[in-house]
């Protein structure tokens, strides 16, 4: 038995120190070009990551935030996150035209930054993050392929650990004509083919989808772990990689703007889904009803307020509560399995054992109470 002793004590060294990492690993990182948005000769900032930002930071998500960015772009919505931005020559630029009765939208590109984002670009702190967020606004913006994470290992799957990636795929079904105009394609991108896995999340509109050849979708999310089409005022289907399709309904509100409606909604479906949500289709549909309620003057910002002072705030930080305790409860009992073992063997690595747990546990407290569960 002596012979098992410092093999025992080495596991449990390292599952102390995968219970750290996971401890301190961030829960989102956010990947994408902000954007100047100019509407009727006025600039905003704009951009999925915006949206994905404001929906963060109301769910009390402090992201890795790693964008793209000229010195024209001011990205003053980020602070309290961790911004890190990728020096370019031009911010991306859209320029904003509506039809005379106000509701579609044209876009036109005037400006373009001269980068591709990749996982290089992302520091390492950042990497690890439980939940990874793509934005794409046109093809050019990242390669989706990079974020994409390996097979889980058997102690990812253990602790949970694995790695969600959220795909908000709209961007890389644009093209762009000789003037700079947005015009959607009509096949699927290779981009997001190349990047689907069984960890990979994707969500598009109808605007996207429906124009594609009959059958597309359920092929991708035959290779993904879910596939959402958001529909507007019709709700949302969810497609999973079993061939089930679920159908849920838009909230009935008052809509003013629909700007952001999809971003906020992928944003707060990937946080609910990372928090163990049994309905964060639901959580996504809350969410996205509040930016609709909201004029597009003052988003992105103003979602953050709109959903952090509603009721259903306090149910999501529960529900991240309950998650938090079931992880926890999860390695406590590995570790206390390693505990009981190694003090039966030898008395002396089992007090080390226990004072190295008690440190663990005090980080683990200090989490806690940072997420305020």
């Amino acid at each position: 038995m002596a012979a098992l002793r410092p093999v025992l004590l080495g596991l449990t060294l390292a599952a102390l120190s995968l219970v750290a990492w996971e401890s301190l690993r961030p829960a989102l990182l956010i990947v994408g070009n902000a954007t100047i948005d100019l509407v009727d000769g006025k600039k905003s900032l704009g951009g999925a990551i915006s949206y994905a930002a404001a929906v963060a930071e109301a769910y009390g998500v402090r992201a890795c935030i790693v964008t793209a960015a000229g010195s024209d772009a001011d990205l003053a919505m980020f602070k309290g996150h961790d911004l890190h931005v990728v020096p370019t020559e031009s911010t991306l630029t859209f320029e904003h035209t509506y039809t005379w009765w106000g509701h579609k939208r044209k876009l036109r590109v005037t400006a373009a930054p001269n980068v591709t984002l990749t996982m290089d670009h992302v520091p390492r702190h950042c990497r690890g993050a439980r939940t990874i967020l793509l934005g794409p606004l046109t093809p050019q913006d990242l390669n989706a392929a990079t974020f994409v994470p390996p097979v889980p290992s058997w102690w990812q799957k253990l602790l949970g650990a694995r790695q969600h990636v959220g795909y908000m795929a709209q961007g890389e079904q644009r093209t762009l004509d000789s003037t700079g105009r947005v015009i959607p394609a009509k096949l699927p991108s290779q981009h997001i083919q190349d990047a689907v896995t069984p960890q990979t999340s994707i969500f598009l509109s109808d605007v996207e989808t429906d124009v594609w050849p009959k059958g597309s979708v359920a092929k991708l999310a035959a290779q993904s772990n879910r596939f959402v089409v958001t529909r507007g005022e019709l709700g949302a289907d969810v497609f999973s990689s079993d061939s089930t399709i679920f159908h849920f309904d838009a909230e009935k509100v008052n809509a003013t703007d629909t700007n952001g409606a999809g971003d906020t909604f992928a944003t707060a479906y990937m946080l609910a889904l990372s928090r163990g949500s049994s309905t964060p289709g639901a959580v996504a549909n809350w969410a996205a009803s509040r930016a609709v309620m909201l004029p597009q003057s003052c988003k992105p910002g103003c979602i953050t307020s709109a959903i952090r002072d509603a009721t259903l705030w306090s149910q999501f930080r529960a529900a991240s509560s309950l998650r938090w305790q079931w992880s926890s409860n999860k390695v406590a009992v590995v570790i206390h399995g390693i505990a009981d073992r190694l003090e039966a063997i030898t008395g002396p690595a089992g007090i080390m054992l226990q004072h190295c747990q008690g440190h663990a546990n005090a980080a683990v407290a200090r989490v806690r109470r940072q997420l305020g569960i």
